[in-house]
C-alpha cells in the first residue's frame, strides 16, 4: 500500500490553468501503468466590473456597469492515442461554483434612439442578467509538450463547453415600462440559445512530481 501510495503520488503534477474561463489552480493525474490516459481538475476565476462608457450622437451617451464574476470547477480525462503522448482528445464537466453575468444600464445626458430623445429622467434604470446551467459539459483538442525533463510540462486545449439553455433576468424602470419588452423574453432567451457553445482556450504550465520510468519509451 506504502509504494502504491509513493508511485500514485510521483504520476500527480501541479501546476496552473489560464483559459477562457479564468485563471488558477491544476492538478493532473499521468499513470505510468496507463500512459494512454490521464485526469485533470482545474478551479479557475474570472471577474470584471469597470464601468463602460459609450459615447453616441449629439454628445449624449450610455453608462453601463457590468458585475462578471465566475469561478469554475472542471474535471478532464484525456486520452492519448499516439506512442508519443503529446496530442490528445479529451472530455469533462465543469461546474459553475459562482456565476454573476450582470449589466445595469443608465445615462446622464439622455439617449437619442430612431431619432426620438429620451431625457435621462424618463430613461430611468436597465438592470440585465443572464444565467446559464451550472452543469457544462466539454470536449476538444489538446497536446502536451515537455518543457524539461518530462518534470516542467506545458499544455495547450481548444474545445468548447456547452452552457445549456439561458436565463434572462430584466428589471427596468422609465420609458421601457411602457413597451411589451416582458412578452419577447422568452424570444430572446430562445435566440441567445444559440450562443450556448462557448469556446474554450486553455493553457497549463505543471510541474510533474515524479520522474518518469522509461523516458525513452514514454517521453510527454
Amino acid at each position: 500500500m506504502v509504494v502504491t501510495g509513493q508511485r500514485g503520488f510521483q504520476d500527480m503534477a501541479l501546476g496552473v490553468s489560464a483559459s477562457t474561463m479564468g485563471v488558477g489552480p491544476e492538478i493532473s493525474y499521468y499513470p505510468q501503468k496507463y500512459p494512454q490516459f490521464g485526469v485533470r481538475f482545474h478551479w479557475v476565476q474570472f471577474g470584471f466590473n469597470d464601468s463602460i462608457h459609450i459615447n453616441m450622437a449629439d454628445k449624449k451617451s450610455l453608462d453601463i456597469k457590468p458585475t462578471i464574476q465566475k469561478q469554475v470547477g472542471g474535471l478532464y480525462l484525456d486520452f492519448f492515442p499516439f506512442k508519443k503522448k503529446h496530442w490528445h482528445l479529451f472530455t469533462g464537466l465543469s461546474y459553475n461554483l459562482k456565476q454573476d453575468y450582470l449589466f445595469n444600464v443608465t445615462t446622464k445626458t439622455g439617449v437619442s434612439l430612431g431619432g426620438i430623445d429620451i431625457q435621462a429622467t424618463d430613461f430611468g434604470s436597465i438592470n440585465l442578467g443572464i444565467k446559464w446551467s451550472n452543469w457544462m459539459p466539454a470536449f476538444g483538442l489538446g497536446y502536451l509538450g515537455n518543457l524539461y525533463k518530462n518534470r516542467v510540462l506545458l499544455g495547450v486545449d481548444l474545445g468548447m463547453s456547452y452552457m445549456g439553455s439561458p436565463k434572462l433576468q430584466v428589471s427596468y424602470d422609465g420609458f421601457l415600462e411602457t413597451t411589451t419588452l416582458d412578452e419577447q423574453i422568452p424570444k430572446l432567451e430562445r435566440n441567445i440559445r444559440n450562443y450556448s457553445y462557448y469556446p474554450n482556450l486553455n493553457f497549463q504550465l505543471k510541474y510533474r512530481l515524479g520522474k518518469v520510468e522509461n523516458s525513452k519509451k514514454e517521453k510527454i
